[in-house]
C-alpha cells in the first residue's frame, strides 16, 4: 500500500486538474503539499512555517470537499463532516518536530516489514493449527538455511578474490537486462536501511571500469557520471549498425542529418559548451556528415544520490525512447530536464536555466574507416523541447506545457550530448489533461497537445 499511496500523491494533482472545482483542487494540492514537506530528513524553522501554512490553507478549502459531495465513506455514503482522527493529529506535527526531530526517524517500516517476514511467511507455509511452534520451527531453518548461503558465499569469496560482488535478488526486468550486460566481475551492489533488496551501484561500477586496462573492457565506457548522476547503456546496442538516413525514418525524424550537421557546427565554432535548444535550423536537409552509420539505444538507466544525503544512492530508473512497435504504436519516449545554461544546478535552480524535453532518440556515431573522428567516445541524444509556461497554474501549482513547434508547424527538436541532462532528469513527469481520457495511454504520449509537469519527490 505505501507504494500506490506514493503513486497517487505524485499523479493526482495533475489528473485531476480541471475535473474538479477549484476549491477542491487547491484542498488536495495543499494537502499534498503538506505530506511532502513533513516527509523531508531535513526540517528547519523556514520549513516549519511552510509546514503550517500548507496545513492552514487546507482547512480553509476544505468545505469545498464537502460541499461537491466527494469527501464518502464505505459504499459511496457522503460524509459531511471532517471527524478523522489523522487529519486531528496533523495539528500537533509541527510541534512534535519542535520537540522531537523529524518524523523520518520515526517510521514504521521496518517493524511493518518485520512483521511480514517473521510472522505472516511462516504463518502460510503451515496448516493452521499450533501457530506458535510452527513459527519458530519455520525461523530456525530459515536461520540455518541464510547461514549456509553465508558461508558458501565467503568461500566462494575466498576461491575467487577478483569478484566485487553479485546481485543477490533480481531488479525490474528492464534493469536487469542491462546488469547482465556487465562481466560478473564487475558487478556492484550496496544496500541501504530500509531497502529490502540490493541496488545496483553505477557509480562504482564507472569507478572499476575507468581504471581498467585498455581493452580489457569495451570502448567507449557504457557508464559514465555527470554530476551526482550515474548514466549506464547496455553493452549490446539495440541497434548495431544503420545509417542516418534508415534511423531517420524508423524514428519519424526527417530533420535528423540536419539537427546532426548543425551540432557538429556548434562543436567546431564553440568547442565543448552547454547546447542551447531551439532556434532556426541552418544546415540542408541533404548536409554532408563526417560519419554514415550510428548505433541506436533504446533505452538508458539513470541513476542519482539522494539531494539530502549525497552518499546514499537511489535505484537506477529507466529512461525510455523506443521506435514505434507494438503496443507503442507511436513510439514509447520519456521526458527529461536538460541544462540549456551554465551557472544553473537541478533542483536548487529549479527550472531556471533548464528545460523540459522528450527523448526521442539515443545514437553513437561511427567514424567512416581510416578517418579520424573526434566523437569516437561520445554519445547523442535527439530531443523535442517543451515550451513551458512562465507562471504556475494558480490551482493546481503546476507548470503547463505545450509542445514547441516550427514556423513550418513541425516538432522543435535539437540533437545535444547524452551528458547534458540535468543530475536530476527522471524528476518530472508529464500528465495530459483530464479532457483527453479518452486518448489510449500508449498513444497519448504524442497525441496530447497541452500536459502538466509535477515533481516527483
Amino acid at each position: 500500500m505505501g507504494h500506490c499511496h506514493r503513486d497517487v500523491q505524485q499523479s493526482i494533482i495533475a489528473v485531476s486538474a480541471d475535473a474538479a472545482p477549484p476549491g477542491v483542487i487547491v484542498a488536495v494540492h495543499t494537502l499534498m503539499h503538506f505530506n511532502y514537506l513533513v516527509q523531508s530528513p531535513c526540517i528547519d524553522d523556514k520549513d516549519l512555517g511552510r509546514i503550517a501554512a500548507a496545513l492552514d490553507e487546507f482547512h480553509v478549502n476544505k468545505q469545498s470537499i464537502i460541499a461537491t459531495g466527494v469527501h464518502q465513506g464505505k459504499g459511496g455514503k457522503t460524509i459531511d463532516n471532517w471527524q478523522i482522527p489523522k487529519l486531528e493529529l496533523m495539528q500537533s506535527i509541527v510541534t512534535s518536530i519542535r520537540n522531537s526531530g523529524v518524523i523520518a526517524q520515526w517510521s514504521a517500516d521496518v517493524t511493518e516489514h518485520a512483521h511480514v517476514t517473521e510472522v505472516k511467511d511462516p504463518v502460510r507455509s503451515s496448516n493452521n493449527n499450533n501457530y506458535d511452534p510452527q513459527i519458530c520451527h519455520y525461523l530456525d531453518r530459515a536461520n540455518k538455511c541464510n547461514r549456509f548461503d553465508l558461508a558458501t558465499s565467503l568461500l566462494d569469496r575466498c576461491d575467487n578474490p577478483g569478484v566485487v560482488g553479485e546481485e543477490s535478488a533480481e531488479e525490474d526486468d528492464e534493469l536487469d537486462d542491462d546488469a547482465n550486460g556487465f562481466p560478473a566481475e564487475l558487478l556492484s551492489s550496496s544496500r541501504s536501511p530500509g531497502q529490502p533488496r540490493p541496488i545496483t551501484d553505477y557509480f562504482s561500477i564507472t569507478k572499476i571500469l575507468q581504471v581498467k586496462k585498455v581493452g580489457s573492457v569495451p570502448f567507449p565506457l557504457h557508464s559514465f557520471v555527470v554530476g551526482r548522476t550515474a548514466l549506464n547503456l547496455a553493452y549490446d546496442p539495440s541497434i548495431k549498425h544503420a545509417t542516418v538516413d534508415e534511423i531517420a525514418i524508423m524514428f519519424g525524424l526527417p530533420d535528423l542529418r540536419p539537427a546532426i550537421a548543425d551540432f557538429l557546427h556548434c562543436e567546431v565554432t564553440y568547442g565543448n559548451h552547454i547546447h542551447s535548444i531551439g532556434g532556426p535550423r541552418r544546415a540542408a536537409h541533404g548536409a554532408e556528415l563526417p560519419f554514415d552509420k550510428v548505433q541506436v539505444w533504446f533505452k538508458i538507466c539513470l541513476q542519482e544520490t539522494e539531494f539530502h544525503n549525497p552518499c546514499n544512492i537511489r535505484r537506477a530508473q529507466t529512461l525510455n525512447c523506443a521506435p514505434p512497435s507494438d503496443p507503442w504504436t507511436l513510439g514509447r519516449y520519456d521526458p527529461v530536464i536538460i541544462q540549456t545554461s551554465s551557472g544553473h544546478s537541478w533542483p536548487a535552480s529549479s527550472l531556471s536555466g533548464h528545460s523540459i524535453v522528450q527523448i526521442r532518440l539515443v545514437i553513437q556515431p561511427l567514424g567512416r574507416s581510416g578517418t579520424r573522428w573526434a566523437w569516437d567516445d561520445q554519445y547523442l541524444t535527439y530531443v523535442q523541447q517543451f515550451d513551458i509556461s512562465s507562471e504556475r497554474d494558480p490551482t493546481t501549482q503546476l507548470h503547463t506545457l505545450k509542445r514547441a513547434k516550427c514556423s513550418d508547424g513541425t516538432q522543435m527538436g535539437n540533437i545535444i550530448p547524452v551528458s547534458q541532462r540535468a543530475p536530476s532528469v527522471t524528476n518530472s513527469v508529464l500528465y495530459g489533461s483530464p479532457n483527453l481520457h479518452n486518448i489510449p495511454y500508449k498513444t497519448g504520449q504524442r497525441t496530447m497537445g497541452r500536459c502538466y509537469v509535477y515533481p516527483r519527490c
